[in-house]
């Protein structure tokens, strides 16, 4: 009997063992696409409101130094999911498919990539940048992408005068005058200029998306192995931050208040104001609205990924199958199929 009754409490010891493991988290690394700044505000939020851990899921999320950096870690298997540039992701599939991570969920759905300058420069459209000097960097997205512009606008790219800065000093070149006009992120060199004293009605912003060149832009991304073995985390995942995102678009302060929790160098105004500019122009766009966010257009991703290709004079255009898993769109379906 004490035989009996002692493989009986081995066997309850079991249950409760498997189903403690059972119930183990798991766990995802995210990868921020840059600093934490305003625009890391919902996924922060998500995390400390407990969102993550509602969907049974351990999340960190850590800063990087760009889109580049944080496609790179998830590839690698350091991290399993980050958000990330749809640019640099699909430049980064062309040269390394076999390790490529995907596109779960697009967020930005227009693009942020704009030429900035002063109003005193005159620069109302693309030609008219001709004998100006414009200010940029070399291997980011606005950069990379301003090629492809100058051909749309049918604009002599002979006439501009680039000069090659780094994102740390171009908008104060622009300020000081030393070019007459900088591309960029619009929410990044607009809140730059803005926090150096810069006031909107001085300060021209030509976003890409206006002149025929509007490519999706930061979305959340996951790793192969993530997507194979465990996709049901992957959908947790993005269930849990579309609540972050709904509660930072509710209230937006809330939101920056959990990024200065984590980074107490930000200016929480200024965040405030720059996480409000993403939500009305870059998440709750007109295609937004109409078919919820999220959605990807089958015809216009395979023109971006066309763009792409030959802005970045990339050996071949991967497949739409290669950088975007369509079954977390809205509804669980995507016009990409």
């Amino acid at each position: 009997m004490k035989l009996l009754s002692g493989l009986k409490l081995l066997a309850v010891g079991a249950l409760l063992a498997g189903s403690a493991q059972a119930a183990e988290p798991t766990r995802i690394k995210f990868a921020f696409n840059f600093t934490l700044d305003g625009s890391a505000g919902p996924y922060l939020l998500a995390l400390e409101r407990g969102y993550f851990k509602e969907q049974g899921l351990d999340v960190t999320i850590d800063p990087s130094s760009g889109s580049g950096d944080a496609v790179t870690r998830v590839a690698s298997g350091t991290y399993q999911m980050a958000s990330a540039d749809f640019s640099t992701l699909v430049e980064f599939a062309s040269r390394q498919p076999a390790v490529t991570p995907k596109v779960v969920f697009v967020m930005y759905e227009r693009a942020p990539q704009a030429i900035i300058s002063l109003s005193s420069a005159g620069i109302k459209k693309p030609a008219d940048l001709a004998g100006k000097t414009v200010g940029g960097g070399n291997a980011d997205g606005p950069a990379r992408l301003f090629p492809a512009l100058m051909r749309i606008a049918d604009v002599d790219p002979s006439k501009i005068t680039y000069k090659q800065i780094s994102p740390q000093l171009r908008d104060s070149m622009l300020l000081t005058g030393q070019v007459d006009a900088v591309i960029g992120n619009d929410y990044t060199s607009w809140f730059n200029l803005k926090g150096r004293g810069a006031k909107r009605e001085n300060v021209d912003i030509l976003e890409y998306a206006d002149f025929g060149l509007d490519v999706y832009s930061n979305s959340i991304i996951a790793s192969q192995a993530l997507l194979r073995d465990k996709p049901e985390a992957v959908r947790k995942f993005i269930a849990a931050a579309l609540k972050g995102w709904r509660d930072a678009i509710a209230d937006p302060a809330a939101a920056t208040k959990a990024v200065a929790a984590r980074n107490r160098l930000i200016d929480p105004v200024l965040e405030t104001e720059r996480l409000q500019f993403l939500i009305d122009h870059k998440v709750k766009t007109p295609n937004v609205q109409k078919y919820g966010i999220g959605y990807v257009d089958a015809d216009r991703m395979k023109k971006n990924i066309a763009t792409i290709t030959e802005s970045f004079e990339l050996p071949a255009a991967p497949p739409v199958s290669l950088v975007y898993d369509p079954q977390f769109a809205p509804g669980g379906k995507s016009a990409v199929q």
